[in-house]
């Protein structure tokens, strides 16, 4: 038998071609695998497999610092395009685990928000995502979120702002701008920063102890609620006051005597009891006639200075009615309720 020989050059070259065809392949399985690991979204390590961890490390709690998986949300049109601990449903990645019990509870929570019941609707959001918690599935964004914003809207000392508080950092850290129930959290949020609300925590890498750190600062418009009752509901005649009272302009006007008031009395809520009269009074102009509109806003207080007494000047400039075709008169008591929300 014919002894072969093996050329050193060809076998160099079969080296080299074994190489390529190794890095090429791991090119290709990388380019693939489009689906990120799970990561903190903040620093970019890799995420506890836990959902809520406690802060001192000890059972998961509703109370403290939020999952370190990525946040749902992100469009998507197939499962490669989300996160390893995600799926694409219906375009938007969502978490592949979940806690049938916990969403029970959160739809149970829902009904009692639309049905005004605000105790038990925080007391079974807290129920539903110890539920998840107990199935050692992740939170989902749109519980954290609404839960967030009952507790918000509903807190009136400074335990539950801070409990809102810690509850609204937890919805900003599982979605992603532009979600909807966020958006929502994020408008509450505002409204309380004249509260000392230090903002800037938000963006910390981890959850902050405490949110409400700064000193306390007057109240912004956009953080006053505002309810006018005008009597007489099914009164036609007063319908176009009813419109005039819920103008921009006489809503800022009312809400500028509230600052102006909290600056004085720093307290949270105020009412103003009205009269307002209205009349036309007719103007010969030759050949024609006009009736002109003449509207006075009057407090029922003997107070001189205050919420009251500046809400009845404020609205009598910032409502105008247009000239009339006939003789008018009537007149009407109206009560103005202002908090801070």
């Amino acid at each position: 038998m014919p002894t072969r020989h093996f050329h050193p050059v060809r076998r160099w070259h079969r080296l080299l071609a074994l190489v390529a065809f190794s890095a090429l392949s791991v090119l290709a399985l990388d380019a693939c695998n489009r689906r990120g690991a799970t990561l903190d979204p903040r620093t970019g390590d890799p995420a506890s497999p836990t959902t809520i961890e406690s802060a001192t490390g000890a059972t998961p709690s509703t109370e403290t610092a939020p999952t370190k998986r990525p946040p749902t949300g992100t469009t998507c049109g197939g499962r490669d395009d989300c996160p390893s601990d995600q799926v694409c449903v219906d375009g938007t990645c969502r978490y592949r685990e979940t806690s049938v019990a916990g969403e029970i509870l959160a739809a149970s929570a829902t009904a009692l928000v639309e049905a005004g019941d605000w105790e038990g609707a925080i007391r079974t959001y807290d129920e539903s995502m110890q539920a998840y918690n107990d199935a050692h599935a992740p939170v989902p964004a749109e519980l954290l979120c609404g839960s967030a914003s009952i507790l918000l809207s509903t807190s009136t000392d400074a335990d539950g702002r801070e409990r809102g508080a810690r509850r609204a950092d937890q919805c900003f850290r599982s979605s992603l701008p532009g979600y909807p129930a966020r958006e929502a959290v994020r408008r509450a949020v505002a409204r309380l920063r004249f509260e000392g609300l230090d903002v800037a925590l938000f963006d910390r890498a981890e959850p902050a102890e405490r949110f409400f750190t700064n000193d306390v600062t007057r109240p912004t418009i956009d953080a006053l609620a505002i309810d006018v009752q005008v009597p007489d509901a099914e009164d036609a005649t007063l319908t176009p006051l009813r419109a005039a009272l819920g103008t921009d302009a006489s809503h800022r006007a009312i809400a500028e005597c509230f600052v102006q008031d909290w600056e004085v009395r720093h307290e949270r809520t105020a009412h103003a009891s009205l009269v307002i009269r209205f009349a036309t009074h007719l103007r010969d102009m030759g050949s024609y006639d006009v009736y002109e509109p003449e509207l006075t806003v009057e407090r029922t207080t003997v107070a001189e200075d205050g919420f009251e007494p500046c809400v009845a000047g404020a609205l009598q400039a910032a409502i105008t009615f247009p000239r009339g075709a006939r003789t008018v008169a009537w007149q009407t008591t109206v009560d103005i309720d202002a908090h801070v929300q």
